[in-house]
């Protein structure tokens, strides 16, 4: 159960804020937030079970993130890792979300568990270009939005039915931004909120940003900001069972123009 906010040409000086919490079995071997040693131009974690990623960006701006839909039917047969779709979008070269992408993607949406994705280009002096694609095994179409100016997220509900704590994280994001120049302490301050936010009532969905647990949590909450310049900031907190706090990543650099 994952949660993410991303806002798009919100702020005048910072084009791009992603604040996103990654939710998985503490079981599941997964790699901290690094360059890949596979594709030397994009940062991010990686999944040691199946290979791909929930979440990264290259050194020229594309970028990915997905969450899965537990409401829609895992494939009887044949599946396909949802984490190949963020790690082949940055791996791959000229593919282009709403063309080849997308056509690629709808020819074997049965074989996908349940998902949401999140991908684009964010492009110093050209702004910020995110699809928004959702579909999986169940659902005989893809769908697809072409996000504009402004806040939007993601969590593991089909995209035109968020949950509140979503509605929440966006409402503080807008706030922040709102502000001046984005604080970072202060969208992983969010991200950690481990008390109920207003309004999540909703039966089985848990009413807390940060999930803490002993089998199943919060494995790691991540910040990027990108300034007008280019300049990206990437910060990685890492969790362990119980909400317990096992590493912090950093990194900046310059987007390539």
């Amino acid at each position: 159960m994952c949660l993410l906010s991303v806002a798009c040409q919100a702020h005048p000086d910072y084009p791009f804020i992603f604040a996103g919490n990654r939710d998985e079995y503490h079981a599941r071997p997964s790699a901290a937030a690094d360059w890949w040693d596979d594709a030397p131009d994009v940062l991010g974690g990686r999944d040691l079970v199946a290979g791909g990623s929930w979440l990264g960006i290259r050194r020229d701006g594309r970028f990915a993130v997905v969450t899965n839909r537990p409401e829609l039917p895992a494939p009887e047969h044949g599946a396909l890792s949802r984490g190949d779709l963020v790690s082949g979008w940055l791996k791959q070269g000229h593919d282009d979300v709403k063309g080849t992408l997308k056509k690629k993607l709808q020819t074997r949406v049965e074989l996908y568990g349940g998902f949401s994705l999140l991908l684009g280009t964010v492009a110093p002096g050209e702004g910020v270009s995110l699809e928004r694609l959702s579909g999986g095994n169940g659902l005989q179409q893809l769908s697809g939005v072409t996000l504009g100016s402004g806040i939007s997220g993601l969590s593991n509900t089909a995209p035109e039915a968020p949950w509140p704590k979503l509605l929440w994280l966006n409402q503080e994001m807008a706030g922040l931004i709102a502000n001046g120049k984005p604080d970072i302490p202060a969208l992983f301050e969010r991200l950690q909120r481990k008390t109920a936010v207003p309004d999540t009532a909703s039966e089985g969905v848990p009413a807390t940003p940060f999930i803490s647990g002993s089998l199943y949590g919060t494995r790691c909450c991540t910040v990027i900001i990108v300034d007008h310049t280019g300049r990206c900031q990437f910060v990685e907190r890492r969790f362990g069972p119980e909400g317990l706090a096992t590493g912090e990543s950093s990194f900046e650099f310059e987007l390539a123009s």
